[in-house]
């Protein structure tokens, strides 16, 4: 079959399965160029159809990785575009009142000024389908059969096919598919967890896989009122002016700066609302706004205070539930999706557990991969048999531009050349190099195809990427491209936990002194792409060069963009980042492009 899924949420995606295989995906953020695009991905739907040579005819299933869908939310923008103080603003005028069983607005009244229709489908007759009489948080059946019927029509009018096509499939089922048939385990009895704010009503799932059958079986399932880590997780971020849905990775980042004593009296305060017994999870139902009772009671504590805490509580409750759960099913080998995968540092706690032989957690477990999720779920229940995903390069190609480049001659120096020895050259000296190569990866980390590479044994390369290129926050840290085949010299992995996509924290073998500028300066751990020359063989070869001549087997790796804005798609933007930052070289699968000093 040839199956297109859709994920129309905060990153909304496009994937197409041909015959039990993922052969593309893609975010419509990186041909819009808005962080976080929400809005139905039309761009990213047409170019899938023409990388994989298909007509909208060709399509046997349209499927959806979510029955309820937020249909408010993309009309305002609110994921892409809203502020800190936006998000503020909703928890007092909106939640606030509606939780204590006051009148509380329209969400569309309260930000009238941010209705944006210029774009497909609010720009076009559709409209008259659209549901504006219920709340935006409204999931009833009856909104749920209006917005449906809405989505269906969308994707009739775009792609002209038969709306009989189109299904939406349960949003935790799509998690556990994505991250279990992406993933290179097939043992039977794997445990699949899933877990994240909301979707479909539920927070999180446990599901085990039949081998015999050939299919993933929920074994347990958590309502969003019993489990609340995603939501705690969320209103922490917003309550420490970082915006919520988006900057959660910070907080993680902030934490490790922080190990005294204030970690443990702010971890009393989270447990006091969550805790597990056994595999239940219990939310005080006491704890009506999560938001305010956080407010009121971390008041005497400080920001890293609060961010030490709450990794804390979050690395507990998932050890606890996952450990109890492999005590309760069996079996050892554990896969991990849904939005709460994205902490790499309680996957490493995860990963620790001696009772896991095999873990894995699969790129970019967020709501933007549903759309593969949904593709592997449609394949499980026609009979597919699912390939596992061996390459998130999975963004379409495009014809590459030989004359635009070769007329920037006179403000750069252009090289005809792809060799790495060359790239080589540059890092060695100090350079800092952006890569444009090949297929675009799919998700929110960069793995060698659209990054940013430089020297990890230079300390002064952390200021410089940040200061002339990322402007990021300056306690983040950068991460490291890492040879497999040399992982033992600078990362603790006994187990050889397959990390490819960079969703694993790890320990390093005096990182301090061997990698100083891609690990987290304050524990020396490191969130590597585990790489295997079969994976990246360009950028394996330019890592092993570097090895090579200075006995570290690592590149220093971060995502090529600027601040706020989505990475790199095409040369074009590509080319744009270069221009308007202090990047020194950019490397193009047919060029060498470098900055005239």
């Amino acid at each position: 079959m040839n199956i297109l899924g859709l994920v129309c949420d905060i990153t909304s995606s496009a994937a197409i399965s041909m015959n039990d295989k993922i052969v593309y995906a893609a975010s419509e953020e990186r041909f819009s160029r808005q962080k976080s695009d929400e809005q139905y991905p039309k761009i990213a739907i047409d170019r899938g159809l023409e990388f994989c040579g298909l007509a909208s005819s060709d399509l046997d299933r349209i499927v959806i990785g979510s029955k309820q869908i937020p249909l408010k939310y993309y009309l305002i923008n609110l994921d892409c575009k809203f502020s800190v103080n936006d998000h503020i603003q909703i928890m007092e005028k909106y939640w606030r009142p509606k939780l204590k069983g006051e009148n509380f607005p329209d969400l569309m009244e309260l930000f009238k000024d941010r209705i944006d229709k210029s774009r497909y489908p609010f720009n076009t007759e559709l409209m008259s389908y659209f549901p504006t009489e219920f709340d935006h948080h409204d999931f009833s059946s009856t909104f749920v059969e209006r917005a449906h019927k809405f989505v269906k029509k969308v994707i009739a009018a775009h792609l002209g096919v038969d709306d009989k096509i189109v299904k939406f499939l349960d949003h935790h089922s799509c998690h556990a598919s994505y991250g279990f048939y992406a993933s290179p385990i097939r043992d039977d009895g794997t445990l699949v967890f899933t877990a994240d704010s909301y979707g479909d009503s539920l927070s999180a799932t446990i599901s085990r896989y039949n081998g015999k059958e050939n299919r993933l079986e929920r074994m347990k399932e958590y309502p969003v009122e019993n489990f609340q880590l995603g939501r705690i997780y969320r209103l922490t971020t917003l309550l420490l002016r970082m915006l919520p849905g988006e900057h959660e990775y910070k907080v993680m980042g902030l934490a490790p700066y922080y190990n005294g004593p204030k970690s443990s009296e702010v971890e009393k305060i989270f447990n006091k609302m969550q805790t597990i017994e056994g595999l239940d999870f219990k939310f005080d139902k006491n704890f009506k706004n999560i938001y305010d009772y956080l407010e009121e009671n971390l008041k005497p504590y400080r920001f890293d205070h609060i961010a030490a805490g709450l990794q804390i509580f979050t690395e507990n409750i998932l050890t606890s539930w996952i450990n109890n759960a492999i005590s309760e099913f069996g079996g050892s080998s554990v896969v991990f999706s849904g939005g709460i995968s994205m902490n790499i540092k309680a996957n490493q706690k995860i990963s620790q557990n001696p009772n896991i032989t095999k873990f894995f957690v699969s790129g970019g477990g967020t709501d933007l991969s549903l759309a593969i999720g949904a593709c592997y779920l449609e394949t499980e229940n026609s009979g597919g048999n699912s390939e596992y995903l061996s390459t998130m390069y999975l963004g379409p190609t495009e014809k590459y531009p030989y004359d635009m480049i070769e007329k920037l001659s006179d403000r750069y120096k252009i090289s005809k050349s792809n060799r790495t020895e060359e790239i080589l050259d540059r890092i060695l000296a100090g350079k800092i190099v952006a890569t444009c190569l090949g297929r675009a990866e799919f998700g929110p980390r960069a793995l060698g195809n659209r990054s940013i590479l430089a020297d990890p044994r230079r300390r002064q390369n952390v200021e410089i990427i940040n200061t002339k290129i990322k402007n990021r926050d300056f306690w983040m840290p950068f991460a490291p491209i890492v040879l497999s085949e040399y992982q033992d010299e600078v990362i603790i992995n006994p187990k050889k936990i397959e990390c490819p996509h960079m969703t694993i924290g790890f320990d390093t073998v005096n990182g301090k002194e061997k990698i100083p500028a891609a690990i987290h300066s304050a524990d020396s751990t490191v969130r590597p792409m585990i790489l295997k020359q079969n994976y990246n063989p360009k950028i394996w070869e330019l890592v092993n060069l570097f090895y090579k001549n200075t006995g570290i087997p690592v590149l220093l790796n971060t995502s090529f963009n600027l601040h706020g804005e989505p990475m790199v798609e095409s040369v074009i933007d590509a080319l744009s980042v270069f221009e308007r930052s202090d990047l020194d070289v950019l490397w193009l699968d047919n060029h060498i492009v470098e900055k005239i000093r």
